[in-house]
């Protein structure tokens, strides 16, 4: 309604007999506030003008202010605070909170949709259609608008929170806020629900990140490297970064040890041929990549070589355990 310059065509101060009238009529529009909150928000002698504009669509409006911020709108009869007054009152309105970014929106012009609406955890207030509610930015209970709900509360739910939620009266940062000294909104906590909330959303948080971790420690077994896949004679890659003595002597010793068990000797069972071809190839991926690309007469005379002697040993022993002799 204010999000464009409107014209003022009167100003006036209040005489006393309109002052204690408008007393009334907030006492009766906000039922909410207490006789001492009343007197404060229209005083008795302070300095209190009546103004009378038009917006940029032609509509008549009459607004209230003090010495310095305009307190509060009529529209055909009916009373709306300003921000100024939510600013001090802030628990005067029922309350609905939406992000940040939308404020730009709201100041000018649009309405607010439910998609951008947060619901809480505690649940919406119980409103009905037509009811004067304020809007507010998630993190902070000062409200930056005035809107009337498009439907109760009950229909919002079940509309799936989609469509108009609110029509939007005035907003922090229009030409209404202007007219005033201009004061950004206030930092106001959370109330005693709200607390509750954020700790469920800070354990939500700590759940997500742990899913971070789990996922990489989930991962990391995944990632094997490549000289894992020689034979379990091996034991480690060790016998291919220029430790082929050791890798000898491990080999013979597995194929020697009577304590290995059945699968132990399934493994021994396999082929010369094949265990020799199974060496020389993880040994072949087990070279330091430093020594890549590898040259062929290199890989037979330092790999396939050196394991067909550690393959030919276990061999040997093999047949030694099992009565044969070559």
């Amino acid at each position: 309604m204010f999000c464009k310059a409107f014209r003022v065509k009167a100003s006036t101060a209040i005489k006393g007999s309109d002052r204690r009238k408008l007393r009334a009529d907030v006492a009766a529009a906000f039922p909410g506030l207490s006789a001492e909150q009343l007197v404060e928000l229209i005083p008795n002698k302070e300095e209190l003008n009546v103004i009378r504009i038009y917006t940029h669509k032609g509509e008549a409006v009459t607004v209230y202010a003090d010495s310095r911020n305009p307190i509060l709108f009529e529209i055909e009869k009916a009373l709306y605070p300003t921000v100024y007054t939510l600013w001090v009152y802030p628990d005067l309105l029922p309350a609905f909170s939406t992000w940040p970014p939308v404020l730009q929106k709201l100041a000018g012009g649009a309405d607010l949709m439910l998609p951008g609406v947060v619901v809480p955890s505690s649940g919406f207030p119980q409103v009905e259609r037509g009811t004067l509610c304020a809007v507010t930015l998630l993190g902070n209970r000062a409200p930056v608008a005035v809107a009337a709900a498009a439907m109760s509360t009950a229909e919002m739910l079940a509309a799936g929170m989609k469509g108009k939620g609110f029509a939007v009266l005035h907003t922090y940062m229009d030409h209404l806020w202007e007219y005033g000294d201009k004061s950004p909104p206030p930092t106001l906590a959370p109330l005693a629900a709200d607390p509750a909330e954020k700790e469920n959303a800070e354990d939500e948080e700590e759940v997500e990140g742990k899913k971070p971790g789990n996922s990489v420690s989930t991962d990391t077994p995944q990632h094997v490297d490549i000289g894992d896949l020689s034979l379990k004679e091996q034991n480690s890659c060790a016998i291919v970064m220029g430790k082929e003595e050791l890798n000898e002597n491990r080999a013979a010793e597995t194929a020697e040890d009577d304590s290995t068990g059945a699968q132990q000797d399934a493994e021994d069972s396999r082929t010369p041929q094949g265990t020799f071809v199974s060496q020389s190839i993880g040994m072949a991926f087990c070279v330091k990549k430093s020594d890549l690309p590898l040259l062929t007469s290199t890989f037979l005379r330092s790999h396939m070589f050196s394991c067909w002697y550690v393959v030919r040993r276990a061999s040997l022993g093999l047949q030694e355990r099992v009565g044969y002799l070559e």
